[in-house]
């Protein structure tokens, strides 16, 4: 009976999409890069001391075609100078047919928060997209990863990525 409760649990969770994948480590990534490109960067505001506020729709265009679009708000703090600023906001990122540098095709919307401190800024992606790797079947998957001084951690269709 166990074996069985565990056969209907994977089957249940492949057909949901979850994160068995066939995309490249290159795909991967390259999904990512995209996605952080578009993400605004409170170090490219304004340089006030406090403000706030919504943000976009703006839209770019993808590394091959198609285009991705971001929006949300953002706000900075600095009550007592640079070091001392709180940096907090959130945005939608919707991709629509955005063919990335390595082929892979992604379409559909993930969450984006962004964190900080002095001029320390994290930002944490999150939701599902469907990607297509060149030349492959649509798949709609979980994408999860953190920016963070350059550094990008996390996965993309059950692809683990760090760069």
């Amino acid at each position: 009976m166990r074996k069985a409760l565990i056969l209907v649990a994977a089957i249940a969770a492949s057909a949901c999409g979850g994160n068995s994948s066939t995309l490249s480590q290159q795909d991967a990534e390259s999904v990512a890069s995209q996605i952080a490109m578009a993400i605004p960067d409170a170090s490219s505001e304004r340089n006030l001391f406090t403000f706030g506020g919504s943000f976009g729709p703006t839209t770019l265009n993808c590394a091959q075609s198609g285009s991705i679009t971001v929006s949300g708000s953002l706000s900075i703090d600095c009550p007592s100078g640079l070091r001392s600023c709180t940096t907090t906001g959130s945005a939608t990122v919707t991709a629509d047919q955005c063919v990335v540098a390595s082929g892979a095709e992604i379409d559909g919307s993930v969450t984006a928060t962004v964190t900080g401190t002095g001029i320390s800024f994290t930002k944490t992606v999150t939701g599902m997209l469907t990607v297509t790797p060149p030349g492959g079947e649509p798949q709609t998957c979980d994408v999860s990863f953190r920016l963070s001084f350059g550094h990008v951690s996390g996965s993309i269709c059950g692809v683990s990525i760090s760069k």
